[in-house]
């Protein structure tokens, strides 16, 4: 059954979502281009030897993933993990599954951390300030949770310091800074959010103007092209199937509990949390309000199996690679994930 109101059809391909996930990749790309890589592993070679390196991956993807796209922190910093456990020995189930988890939870906070919060932000038009306002509670203690959920995996392993090759710099930092300054202050000038990346986009020029070449081999087109098929493949069959998907659909976007929580938790580990995501905004009638509420559900949900997300897809993908085995991982982050998931039924 199609969809009779032709304004859906064209909510369903609002073109600054397109446009803010361009500069969100953008943004990214400029970060790596500018040293983000050797940023990040000399961050957790120095705090590996002081609180243990599965906290110091948990503390450096808390704090960074919310200014930038989380399936970036999971392409530069699971190398360096499978690295760490073949050169010491340390299991890499726990490594990556703090890395992965950390990262979703934390991504959740901001309309930046990941591709699902900006089409929930460009459709509910609420401020960045307000977004964080609606989302910060349920993720605080879905972390809490989290570390003492992980805390016997790291009673065997101790303090680490990595080797690094690469020389520190703080511009990637001063960038990271910049854009969520930017993009909040200007949300406060009622600026519209597809205005804000974009600002903060090109003025990562002013960083990375002498690297050129090297911002056009991070920009991850083929990622971005992707993402843009999922959401527009989903746009197309929910204007198709409205009416048969909008009873199962509308309690989960008005924010029913625990009916929305567990909606998200199953079809975003069937088709994934970006196209689980779209499908909500499509088909049913979401709330201003709401839609950070659903960032949480859908962030959360994400750590549960390897389909939830990209960000758990690309970990185990690049530990395949390296030729370690991915077995006890997707187990331990099924375990610890149900628990992270938890406080997503009081969002």
């Amino acid at each position: 059954m199609m969809s009779s109101n032709p304004y859906d059809c064209l909510e369903a391909f609002n073109p600054s979502v397109y446009l803010s996930l361009a500069f969100l990749f953008g943004i990214a790309a400029q970060f790596r281009a500018m040293g983000g890589y050797s940023f990040l592993r000399k961050m957790l070679s120095t705090l590996g030897s002081k609180i243990g390196v599965v906290y110091a991956v948990a503390l450096i993807t808390s704090v960074v993933s919310p200014f930038i796209l989380n399936d970036v922190l999971i392409l530069i910093l699971t190398p360096v993990l499978v690295k760490i456990s073949r050169e010491s020995g340390i299991g890499i189930a726990p490594l990556v599954v703090a890395e992965v988890t950390y990262t979703n939870i934390s991504s959740a906070l901001t309309p930046l951390g990941n591709p699902q919060n900006i089409l929930l932000w460009e459709y509910s038009g609420l401020s960045a300030i307000t977004f964080v306002e609606l989302t910060w509670r349920p993720l605080i203690l879905s972390l809490a949770l989290t570390s003492l959920a992980i805390y016997p995996t790291t009673k065997h392993i101790g303090k680490t310091r990595i080797k690094v090759d690469n020389e520190f710099n703080l511009r990637p930092a001063v960038y990271l800074f910049t854009v969520a300054s930017l993009v909040f202050a200007l949300n406060l000038l009622k600026t519209p959010s597809v205005v804000s990346l974009a600002t903060s986009f090109f003025l990562g020029f002013a960083f990375t103007a002498r690297s050129l070449g090297t911002f056009r081999r991070e920009f991850d087109v083929r990622s971005l092209l992707t993402l843009y098929l999922l959401i527009t493949s989903v746009s197309v069959a929910s204007i198709f199937l409205e009416g048969y998907m909008r009873p199962y659909v509308e309690s989960a976007a008005t924010g029913q509990q625990p009916y929305s929580a567990a909606f998200m938790l199953i079809v975003s580990n069937i088709i994934s949390n970006v196209p689980a995501t779209q499908l909500v905004l499509t088909v049913g009638s979401v709330p201003p309000t709401v839609a950070p509420k659903l960032a949480v559900e859908a962030g959360l949900a994400g750590n549960i199996d390897p389909i939830g997300s990209l960000a758990n897809l690309l970990a185990l993908n690049i530990m395949r690679q390296g030729g370690l085995p991915i077995k006890k991982t997707i187990i331990l982050q099924l375990l610890i994930g149900i628990v992270s998931f938890l406080p997503a039924f009081i969002a």
